[in-house]
C-alpha cells in the first residue's frame, strides 16, 4: 500500500466535492489501486466559514489561509482549484519547483502559461468537459489517428439554445439559466464563446501538437440568435448548437487546421443535436477508431470532482519526465475567410416583386450558389419588412461575406443580413 499525501488549493463548489468524495471513496481507492490518499490541508480565504456539501461537513482542522502551511504539510500532490490566473500560476510553479505534482482544472492557466501546460507532472483532465473523460480518451488514443474534434463544450450556451427550442427567447432563456445555476451572474465568457475557445485550444494542442491562444482562432457568440432562426432551423431539419471544432483540412495542397467556436446549424438527427440542456458532448473522429461520442455533465461540482480524483490517482501511479512538446501556430491555422461551408442566411426585406432576383444576383456575382429559399408570411402593407431565409451550397466564407455586404447596399434589404454556418 502506497501512502499519498495531498493538499487542495480552493474550496469552492468543485473543491468541496473533491474533499467529500475523497473521504467517501478512500476505501475503494485502497482496494482497487493500493493507494492510501491522505488529505492534509485545504487552502481557503476564510477558515471560520462552515463548509457543508450534501450533508458532509468539511473538517475544520484541514483548513488554512496560508499557502506556507500547504507546503509544510509535505504533499506529494497539490490540487489547484482556485481558478484565477496569477495566484494559481504562482502556486502551481512553486509546487512544481519543489517536485510536487499538480492536478488542476484551471483553463486560464493552461491556456496562457506554456511552461505549466508543457510540464508532464501537471494533470488536467477536469479542465475540459467536467466529468466527461475527454482528455483522458485523447491521450490514450493512437498518435496521428485523430483528425477532428467537434464538441459542445459549454453547458450555459447549450442550455440557452435548448430553452429557445422550447419557445423562449434569448433573454428569457438566459435568465432561467441564471436562476437554475447554469449561468454565472456575468455570463459573458460563456455567451461570447471565450470559455469554449479556451477548451478547444487545450484539446488542439494535445491532439495536433499546435499551441494557440483563444484570440488566434475564430470565436463567435450566440447573443444574436433569434427565435426566427431556431424555428427556421427546425423546419428544415436542423438544430442550432454552439460548437467548438478543431480539424485537419487540406488547403492548396497543404495540411492545416480549422479551429473555431461558433453557433451552427446541425442536422437534427445527429448525435450533437440530441444534446440538450446543460450537457456537454464531444465527437472524436479518427482514421482507425472511426467516431467516438462522449456525452455527460460538463460542469458542476460532483462530476468535475470525479475527474479531479481520477487525475489524483493517475498522478499517484506515474512519474513523467519528458515535456509535452508543441509548435506555435505560425501559418498552420486556416483563416476563417478561407473556410468552406454551407451557410444559413436571414434577411429582412421589402415585400415586393423582384427582391429575390436582386439578392440572387448579388449571390451569383460572388460565386455563392443558393440551395433553397423560404419566405415566412407576407407584410400587411406594401413595403412592410418580411424575413427571407436562404440555405447556400458550399462556398468560401469570404464569398458569402462579400455577397451579404453587397446585399446590405440594396434598397430592398432593410437590416444587416445575418448568417450561420451549417456543420456537416
Amino acid at each position: 500500500m502506497r501512502n499519498v499525501n495531498i493538499a487542495i488549493l480552493g474550496c469552492g463548489n468543485v473543491g468541496k466535492y473533491v474533499v467529500k468524495n475523497l473521504f467517501e471513496l478512500r476505501n475503494f481507492i485502497k482496494e482497487k489501486f493500493f493507494l492510501d490518499i491522505n488529505l492534509k490541508k485545504v487552502l481557503v480565504k476564510d477558515k471560520q466559514k462552515e463548509r457543508i456539501v450534501d450533508g458532509f461537513k468539511i473538517p475544520h482542522h484541514l483548513l488554512t489561509t496560508r499557502f506556507s502551511e500547504i507546503i509544510e504539510s509535505s504533499p506529494d500532490i497539490v490540487v489547484e482549484l482556485i481558478g484565477d490566473l496569477e495566484n494559481s500560476r504562482t502556486y502551481i510553479r512553486e509546487c512544481l519547483n519543489r517536485g510536487i505534482k499538480v492536478v488542476t482544472a484551471n483553463k486560464l492557466v493552461l491556456t496562457f502559461d506554456d511552461e505549466i501546460f508543457q510540464n508532464p507532472n501537471v494533470f488536467f483532465d477536469a479542465s475540459v468537459g467536467g466529468g466527461i473523460p475527454i482528455i483522458r480518451t485523447i491521450i490514450n488514443s493512437v498518435p496521428d489517428d485523430i483528425y477532428e474534434i467537434t464538441g459542445i463544450l459549454n453547458g450555459t450556451t447549450n442550455f440557452i439554445l435548448s430553452s429557445m427550442e422550447e419557445g423562449k427567447d434569448f433573454q428569457e432563456s438566459l435568465e432561467l439559466a441564471k436562476k437554475l445555476g447554469y449561468a454565472e451572474p456575468d455570463p459573458s465568457f460563456d455567451i461570447n464563446g471565450t470559455d469554449a475557445a479556451q477548451k478547444i485550444c487545450i484539446l488542439s494542442a494535445l491532439v495536433f501538437g499546435i499551441r494557440m491562444r483563444p484570440n488566434e482562432i475564430l470565436k463567435e457568440g450566440i447573443s444574436f440568435i433569434t427565435k426566427l432562426d431556431i424555428d427556421f432551423a427546425r423546419e428544415f431539419g436542423y438544430s442550432i448548437r454552439s460548437i467548438a471544432i478543431s480539424r485537419k483540412k487540406r488547403y492548396e495542397g497543404e495540411e492545416k487546421l480549422e479551429v473555431a467556436v461558433y453557433p451552427a446549424l446541425i442536422p437534427s438527427d445527429s448525435p450533437l443535436a440530441q444534446v440538450k440542456g446543460n450537457l456537454n458532448a464531444v465527437v472524436i473522429k479518427g482514421k482507425r477508431i472511426g467516431e467516438l461520442f462522449l456525452k455527460g455533465e460538463g460542469a458542476g461540482g460532483n462530476p468535475t470532482s470525479l475527474s479531479v480524483i481520477a487525475d489524483i490517482i493517475e498522478a499517484s501511479l506515474t512519474y513523467k519526465e519528458s515535456r509535452r512538446e508543441f509548435s506555435p501556430p505560425n501559418d498552420k491555422i486556416v483563416h476563417h475567410d478561407m473556410m468552406v461551408s454551407k451557410f444559413y442566411v436571414r434577411l429582412s426585406v421589402v415585400d415586393k416583386p423582384g427582391v429575390l432576383a436582386k439578392i440572387a444576383d448579388s449571390f451569383g456575382k460572388n460565386s455563392v450558389s443558393i440551395e433553397s429559399v423560404l419566405q415566412k408570411g407576407r407584410g400587411g402593407t406594401v413595403n412592410e419588412p418580411v424575413p427571407i431565409f436562404i440555405i447556400t451550397h458550399e462556398c468560401l466564407e469570404k464569398n458569402i461575406k462579400r455577397a451579404l455586404e453587397e446585399c446590405s447596399g440594396l434598397d430592398v434589404v432593410l437590416q444587416a443580413p445575418f448568417y450561420l454556418r451549417i456543420y456537416q
